[in-house]
């Protein structure tokens, strides 16, 4: 972590070291702590003294009477006291250190966070098999619909489809699709069923011919993304 514009006193390497910080650490080092750690948070504390500080050489600032590391109170310096000298690896144990208490002191809470994106709601023609299945509810047109039948979801399924485009069961080959008719016994029905006081229409077949044929007249109709269906938990 880097905080960049820090008052140069408040670094323990200084932004303008003494002559002695290079004869201390040598050429090599001493380059790179200024290019790559000078404002990092292993190499900054805090001190009531950063005019006496200055840009001392680390030992001189640890034993300063009444304004070193040695006398501070603050945590931060604590530490610096017992250290004999100050280079690239002095910094990195102390970011480590900060870094621990850190995270200790604003330690991230557990938390059990429900996911409540995946509900067990899905769209009709991406849902499993139905076949030994019941439902909990489905969603048509934004609606819940309170079935637990695939039958009885089938039913009022074609039954709102009529009301809403009768002309297409017509004018296209869906009314034979699902064997609509006018008479309970026309088109051989085996086992008739009302969508209004006139029409019926088969529903003798099972769950998968069911759902093959809502989602053959929500094809029809451009609804393909009307219905939505939640399987009952077993």
């Amino acid at each position: 972590m880097i905080v960049p514009h820090l008052d140069a006193n408040r670094c323990i390497f200084p932004q303008n070291p003494d002559p002695k910080w290079k004869m201390q650490l040598g050429n090599d080092e001493y380059v790179f702590i200024k290019e790559n750690y000078l404002n990092t948070i292993g190499n900054l504390t805090l001190s009531g003294n950063n005019g006496k500080l200055g840009n001392k050489t680390f030992s001189d600032k640890r034993d300063l009477k009444e304004a070193g590391y040695k006398d501070s109170k603050l945590w931060l310096n604590k530490y610096l006291s017992t250290l004999g000298k100050w280079d690239k690896a002095e910094i990195e144990k102390r970011f480590d250190r900060i870094a621990e208490r850190f995270l200790k002191i604003w330690e991230y809470p557990t938390i059990d966070v429900l996911d409540e994106t995946d509900n067990g709601e899905i769209n009709i023609f991406e849902a499993e098999d139905p076949k030994y299945k019941k439902l909990e509810y489905a969603i048509f047109f934004d609606q819940k619909i309170k079935v637990t039948q695939v039958t009885k979801l089938y039913v009022e399924v074609f039954k709102r489809l009529f009301e809403i485009q009768p002309e297409t069961f017509f004018t296209t080959d869906l009314g034979a699709r699902i064997g609509l008719a006018k008479n309970s016994d026309e088109n051989g029905l085996r086992q008739a069923v009302s969508i209004n006081d006139t029409y019926f229409i088969e529903s003798n077949i099972d769950n998968n011919g069911k759902f093959d044929r809502i989602k053959q007249a929500l094809i029809i109709l451009k609804f393909e993304d009307e219905l939505t269906i939640k399987y009952a938990k077993n």
